[in-house]
């Protein structure tokens, strides 16, 4: 069985909060504009404006643009463009304008701006287009704007007769809300360079193939692998057969912490209660969940840090009761290896989590990182490790660090002598 209730896909998403992960490189797109189509004249009026470098006109695949321009306005048309970048070709959307531009004098110096905006659902409005951080996290309020120098018009009236390039965009410069077939709002803007007063502007909308994840995909794909991972937490709950108090306490906990908004009604968080309600009821009753499903398909959709917080919520279900059994030890040794998450991080975690003190029984491969599978070598090795690492903490102003570093280096002489045979230094 690998969907959860389905009250709690439903309920959990009237409320939840997130920051959004890293976003993926834009792949190549293609776009087809409607537009209009200037005449055949050259441009003129133009001579000291400085437009980007166009790829070479073999490799440009232009609309068929019917539509007669008026000229006496300004028009903004956007196409497809490619140059070739080692092996490979390399996509850019061209801009082009078309029409009348009016400056307050002869000689005035002008800029030009393009930002975009996915119009492709048009009853729920436009959709920011973001602007692409070169590093750090996606910024929400950062919306793409390009800026180019459009240098200095002859005349005090400047009209473009026929289509004229004056920008090129990387897809690489921007991230869209949603993958698939958009429909993208350009709108170009001429302005003084000296006052920042709009002069002319002109918008267009055409279709773009966007095959990467967009912002809200993955905004969705983390609201549901933690949906899943509610999921996951409460198969570890009863693990033993049994859900208890303290263990359904930490779900309630971070379901608040992940899923509750400040803006949140009333309403709306007493139906969340009663959600979790009824998913303990169904765990009570002996509903159980596909385990290694979910876990495949969180693998699929969340990051390694969303994939990190979910099992750092099993193991605080897990340590909930207060001990933890060799069962539950092998269940998240299981969840961590369908989650992706290798065994050592998960030693770190569990050594927070789940103190030595709470095992029921002693697994020397999550307490000590050592297994049969390992040579003499590498189990002296690693044995070495730990000690070095314990023996650090039996002076620790932290009583319980020093109870369990005390527990932990006792282990370690039991698994020098029944894994090498040899004494503990002392």
């Amino acid at each position: 069985m690998r969907r959860l209730p389905a009250h709690i896909g439903t309920v959990l998403r009237h409320a939840w909060s997130v920051a959004s992960d890293r976003v993926k490189t834009v792949a190549s797109s293609i776009l087809n504009t409607g537009a209009a189509r200037g005449g055949t004249a050259l441009r003129k009026c133009l001579d000291h404006v400085h437009l980007p470098g166009v790829a070479d006109p073999d490799s440009l695949h232009e609309a068929d643009f019917s539509e007669p321009v008026e000229l006496d306005v300004l028009n903004v048309r956007a196409r497809i463009g490619r140059e070739i970048d080692g092996q490979s070709w390399r996509s850019f959307l061209i801009v082009e304008l078309c029409g009348t531009i009016q400056a307050p004098d002869e000689g005035h110096e002008v800029t030009l701006e393009v930002s975009l905006s996915d119009v492709t659902d048009s009853a729920g409005g436009a959709l920011p287009v973001l602007n692409r951080p070169k590093q750090g996290h996606l910024d929400h309020s950062c919306h793409f704007l390009c800026q180019t120098d459009m240098g200095r018009l002859c005349h005090e009236t400047t009209v473009l007769e026929d289509w004229t390039v004056v920008a090129r965009l990387c897809p690489e410069w921007f991230v869209l809300p949603r993958q698939g077939s958009r429909r993208i709002q350009y709108n170009a803007s001429v302005r003084s360079r000296q006052t920042q007063d709009r002069l002319a502007s002109a918008s267009c909308v055409g279709l773009f193939e966007n095959l990467e994840v967009g912002y809200l995909d993955i905004e969705d794909n983390i609201r549901r692998a933690k949906t899943l991972a509610v999921g996951l937490a409460f198969s570890v709950a009863v693990a033993d057969a049994e859900l208890r108090d303290p263990e359904i306490d930490v779900i309630h906990g971070w379901v608040r912490t992940n899923f509750s908004s400040e803006n949140a009604s009333a309403a709306a968080q007493l139906e969340m209660q009663r959600a979790l309600q009824k998913t303990a009821g169904f765990f009570r009753k002996g509903g159980r969940l596909n385990i290694q499903d979910i876990c495949r398909e969180i693998v699929d959709i969340a990051p390694m840090v969303g994939r990190l917080e979910t099992l750092d919520l099993c193991l605080r279900v897990a340590g909930a009761k207060g001990q933890v059994t060799a069962f539950e030890l092998t269940l998240l040794k299981d969840l961590a290896t369908w989650l992706e998450v290798d065994r050592a991080r998960l030693r770190a975690m569990a050594e927070k989590r789940l103190p030595v003190h709470m095992h029921q029984s002693q697994d020397a491969e999550m307490i000590l990182g050592v297994n049969d599978g390992m040579s003499q070598d590498e189990t002296r090795h690693q044995l070495n490790r730990e000690y070095a690492k314990w023996s650090s903490r039996v002076i620790s102003s932290n009583p319980n660090i020093r109870k369990q570093a005390d527990e932990m280096l006792r282990l370690i002489a039991d698994a020098r002598t029944e894994y090498v045979s040899v004494r503990a230094p002392r």
